[in-house]
């Protein structure tokens, strides 16, 4: 009498790992990639508001406290507006600039990504906090 060798399915060992990925994608997607976009984006909003005061003539530092004088609903409307242009690809050139100190190609990337009315926009919330 033999026995015959049953075969396990390989199926809920497949499952498992699939399921084991996506949940380490979420904890990537929710741990990483959110808080460093959100800084990103943060970061080259700052910039953008700060090229716009420095092309009226303002000097970084009070184009920079200008930013941080902006109410958090005009912040994130200029947060916005830059995670619009923000995918992956721009993200990691932003991070790399912003960690080599690179401010001047931070604000030429905000400039070269946003369009001209976004450009506008940015002026128009530029002169509500200078006047």
């Amino acid at each position: 009498m033999s026995r015959k060798k049953e075969k396990k399915s390989a199926l809920p060992v497949l499952l498992g790992v699939l399921a084991a990925l996506v949940v380490i994608a979420c904890v990537l997607y929710f741990v990483v990639w959110t808080p460093l976009k959100s800084k990103v984006v943060d970061t080259v909003a700052e910039k953008a508001i700060t090229n716009v005061a420095e092309q009226a003539g303002v000097d970084a530092s009070a184009a920079t406290e200008i930013y941080d004088s902006m109410s958090e609903e005009d912040k994130a409307t200029v947060q916005d507006m830059i995670e619009e242009h923000a995918d992956a690809e721009t993200v990691q050139k932003a991070v790399d600039l912003y960690k080599n100190g690179d401010t001047a190609a931070l604000k030429d990337m905000a400039q070269s990504e946003l369009s001209d009315e976004e450009i506008n926009e940015l002026v128009d919330l530029y002169q509500k906090y200078v006047n």
